[in-house]
């Protein structure tokens, strides 16, 4: 099968196709799915549903055995999803996929508690220190994006734990803190989560391990006019030249001089604010083209390439 395994959370053509599948099984029993491509409790349950019927695995989990068992039926819409046709369908597509991890995963206005079994990432704290585990808050839920986005399996690893001493090291923005974190916990996240949502929008640029390749222009467009930006695009803030830090971003919009993005290993609000808060999440921001310029360049696939 072409398609990669899906599960709760996941995100984009994939899981169309396999919502579209499912609702043409004639033995359901539970109602029809609206095809969003969005991962959600209904198609969990419409999945189980069907792995039961089909004498496979209940566990809502949908790999290759699986997608073998709905051959049948998405071979009858696989028409109905394709590739992106125009940088217009593909921006728009990254776009959805970028706000579907923020309304998951991320973080929007207001107080933010700290829960053990939620999905919305906060990678630098612990759910709960009460816990002899030390449950990262939304660790398994970042664990799962570092897997889909072909990052090390080593960092995926790591993510649902968080220790003490890690924690500490989370709150220095110092050089030897970052590689402390590298070596003994989990990487900056932003590009990892580029990544991602680029594959949640159908779009394989390869795995994250191959990033430096792919991103030198082997698979990209390349622009570094801020101007240039438009949606679906990867920011990526070459601030190491000037002695700051290295972030990669999702374009959402591009107008009045500044550009709307959605970040992953970012701050997170707390009232409102999103200068300050809980740090490694996922969350808006607004970047203005003056400090961009100079500082940063865009990417975007080139389907020629690929």
């Amino acid at each position: 099968m072409p398609f990669s395994t899906v599960h709760m959370g996941s995100f984009g053509d994939a899981v169309k196709t396999l919502q579209a599948a499912l609702n043409l099984w004639p033995k359901s029993l539970k109602p029809q799915l609206t095809v969003d491509g969005s991962f959600g409790p209904k198609t969990d349950g419409k999945v189980r549903e069907f792995q039961s019927g089909s004498q496979l695995v209940p566990d809502g989990v949908v790999g290759p055995l699986t997608w073998q068992s709905l051959q049948p039926l998405v071979n009858q819409i696989l028409g109905l999803v394709g590739p992106p046709t125009s940088d217009l369908d593909a921006g728009e597509r990254i776009a959805a996929a970028a706000s579907a991890a923020l309304n998951v995963f991320g973080w929007g206005g207001g107080t933010v508690t700290p829960n053990k079994i939620s999905a919305r990432i906060a990678a630098a704290i612990c759910a709960d220190p009460t816990d002899p585990l030390r449950p990262r808050q939304g660790g398994v839920a970042l664990m799962s994006i570092l897997q889909v986005a072909g990052a090390s399996g080593v960092y995926a690893a790591r993510c649902p734990t968080i220790s003490q001493t890690a924690v500490a090291q989370w709150q220095l923005t110092t050089g030897p803190a970052t590689d402390w974190r590298n070596k003994n916990d989990i990487p900056a996240w932003c590009g990892i989560f580029c990544y991602y949502v680029y594959r949640c929008a159908g779009i394989n640029m390869g795995g994250w391990v191959s990033h430096l390749s792919n991103m030198s222009g082997n698979k990209y467009r390349k622009m570094t006019d801020p101007t240039q930006a438009f949606r679906g695009c990867i920011g990526v803030e070459d601030g190491f030249r000037n002695g700051g830090r290295n972030h990669h971003f999702i374009v959402m919009d591009n107008q009045n001089a500044t550009i709307s993005s959605i970040d992953g290993n970012s701050f997170g609000p707390i009232d409102g604010n999103f200068t300050t808060g809980l740090k490694s999440v996922i969350a808006p921001k607004k970047y203005s083209h003056q400090r961009l310029k100079g500082n940063v360049y865009f990417l975007f696939p080139d389907f020629a390439k690929m």
